[in-house]
């Protein structure tokens, strides 16, 4: 009988999940066809009403929604929306085009600096990278457990050379979930010493910066802002990394 009422809340769960990932495409279709029909404002509200309901979505609805935004002329939102499909697909057009209207609202945080390049650049090409280092490794393993099998003696610093090895491929598939990065949302956003509202103010930013982030505490995050630590409230900045 419970293995009965299992299954039968599997498939009433597995149903709401169907129905409601069937109303999300028809709401994408709609998006899509007044994009197509120019009813751009219509389309905006469409696709984020989307966005909003959907955690996982195709990053060309991203670039769709930059591209209704700057219409509008929000280069706030148009800079949100290409950092969130820069995300997804590094390109360098969307790279050039994100430091272009940081230039022209004289924002912060968008340098073509070698760091954002060689983050591009690994964003292009870590797959390729991990790859190689995954059959490299694992061939490397089976080499010593081999040896380990025919009771070969392995010199230890082989072993501790393998050992960080694998700890460097672990960090480096890591790494692009541990770097983070936040724009500015709103005006006059003031920037904490502490994680605290009673905190003394370090500097009040207008919207469109984009900071780096170091850590989080509670409702607020780390922040590096002109080379210096400060902390913002996570209500007053959008993360797109």
């Amino acid at each position: 009988m419970a293995s009965l009422k299992k299954v039968t809340f599997f498939f009433f769960f597995l149903s709401i999940f169907v129905q409601s990932a069937d109303a999300q495409n028809v709401r994408l279709a709609e998006a899509d066809s007044l994009f197509r029909s120019h009813s751009f404002w219509k389309a905006t509200t469409a696709y984020e009403d989307v966005l909003a309901k959907t955690p996982r979505i195709a990053p060309t609805v991203y670039l769709k929604l930059a591209f209704l935004h700057e219409q509008r002329k929000d280069w706030l939102k148009e800079q949100y929306y290409l950092n969130l499909y820069y995300e997804q697909v590094p390109d360098e057009r969307v790279l050039q085009r994100m430091n272009e209207i940081a230039r022209t609202q004289s924002w912060k945080g968008y340098e073509l600096d070698d760091f954002n390049l060689l983050v591009l650049l690994f964003k292009q090409y870590s797959g390729y990278l991990i790859g190689v280092l995954l059959v490299l490794g694992t061939y490397v393993f089976i080499v010593l457990l081999s040896k380990l099998v025919k009771k070969q003696y392995i010199p230890f610093r082989h072993k501790a050379i393998f050992f960080f090895y694998w700890l460097g491929v672990a960090l480096l598939v890591n790494l692009p979930g541990r770097y983070r990065q936040v724009i500015i949302r709103n005006p006059d956003t003031i920037l904490r010493q502490d994680p605290s509202g009673g905190a003394l103010p370090t500097e009040v930013v207008t919207e469109g910066h984009r900071l780096k982030v170091l850590g989080k505490s509670d409702i607020w995050y780390q922040v590096l802002w002109d080379n210096r630590l400060a902390y913002v409230k996570a209500a007053d900045v959008w993360v797109v990394r």
